[in-house]
């Protein structure tokens, strides 16, 4: 009697062990972090998802998409990012970190658009335009000669009517996010490069040297001219002060009442209907990277991500996304990103 007692209560002593180390392995909230630009909009669905569920909202980390994609990519369980949120698609040295530490099965889902801007305070000298050939030519840390374009030169444009006399005669002065922003790239690839390709004599004198032409194209200059931030606050607060300085960002960065309105950009104003229609030509795809070993981790997640997809969030017209920025996608995309969802597997 005595051993059957000691034997039932061994079980029942491992039974409560199991429990309490299935309860350490369990966290009771969401953990994000990436792109500052989507934090708004996370921060909107959490609040959604905790009042529907009664759980707790997301714990997010606003540090850029790059700084999100290395902690996510850090490893599974408690201790890690459940969700990495980014305005670029992930690197393949960043998938090769992933795999690394362990975290292999990971799921892409986009949940919208929205349109990287030049930024200028309306109380500076108004732009009218800026094409990505002159916003090329201001930032590049070596350009054609301008007086006969058979060699690279230090930039000696100075303000931009030096580049274009059409443009206003200020002094250059661009604010581009840093590294770890997702809109870092942006800036080197979708502008820097696209307008570095329409300068003739760049094709000229790189034309048997495609990876030097890549690597000028993407080097800016250092003589004060481009300036790198790490806060977005900060960048909006030096545009407000120094009028005639121009700022790259998403236009979520900014209120309609900042004093802070969107250049256009190669003629096209970023509208709902430009970036929707894939005619504006800087875009930012709104991207949610979920690692699915920690699906069992975190309370909530896939019923915040089905949240996050639905279509009171992200629908045409209806989505409460819609006015605070997000761009929504056509009806089939939305539909993938909710299949993606329905297709993580166990809560």
């Amino acid at each position: 009697m005595f051993a059957r007692n000691l034997s039932f209560a061994f079980l029942l002593s491992t039974v409560i062990a199991i429990d309490a180390i299935a309860a350490e392995s369990t966290r009771d909230h969401i953990s994000m972090a990436g792109a500052t630009t989507i934090y708004p909009f996370a921060t909107a669905v959490g609040e959604r998802f905790s009042q529907a569920t009664q759980l707790k909202p997301p714990q997010i980390q606003a540090i850029g998409s790059g700084a999100g994609f290395k902690l996510f990519c850090a490893g599974t369980g408690p201790g890690t990012v459940d969700i990495a949120v980014a305005v670029r698609p992930m690197k393949p040295e960043e998938r090769e970190l992933c795999e690394k530490n362990g975290v292999k099965d990971i799921v892409e889902i986009q949940f919208g658009l929205v349109a990287t801007v030049v930024a200028q305070s309306s109380a500076g000298v108004k732009f009218n335009n800026l094409n990505r050939k002159e916003l090329f030519l201001a930032m590049a840390k070596e350009v054609p000669d301008p007086k006969d374009g058979a060699k690279m030169v230090p930039n000696p444009y100075k303000t931009w009517s030096d580049i274009n006399p059409a443009l206003p005669n200020t002094k250059i002065v661009m604010w581009v996010p840093a590294e770890m922003h997702g809109i870092h790239d942006i800036v080197l690839k979708q502008i820097m490069l696209v307008g570095c390709k329409e300068v003739a004599a760049m094709q000229t004198l790189m034309a048997n040297e495609p990876k030097a032409l890549e690597t000028a194209c993407q080097s800016p200059r250092e003589d004060g001219a481009y300036v790198e931030f790490k806060e977005f606050s900060t960048a909006v607060k030096e545009l407000q002060t120094n009028p005639n300085t121009l700022g790259v960002m998403s236009q979520t960065h900014f209120k309609p009442n900042s004093g802070l309105f969107s250049i256009p950009l190669d003629s096209y104003e970023p509208s709902v209907l430009s970036v929707s229609h894939g005619v504006y030509p800087v875009v930012e795809p709104l991207l949610l990277y979920v690692k699915k070993a920690n699906l069992d981790v975190a309370a909530g997640l896939k019923e915040y991500l089905t949240e996050f997809t639905s279509e009171e969030a992200i629908g045409t017209n209806r989505g409460y996304l819609g006015p605070m920025g997000v761009v929504t996608l056509p009806l089939n995309g939305r539909n993938e990103a909710r299949a993606r969802v329905a297709g993580l597997g166990a809560k």
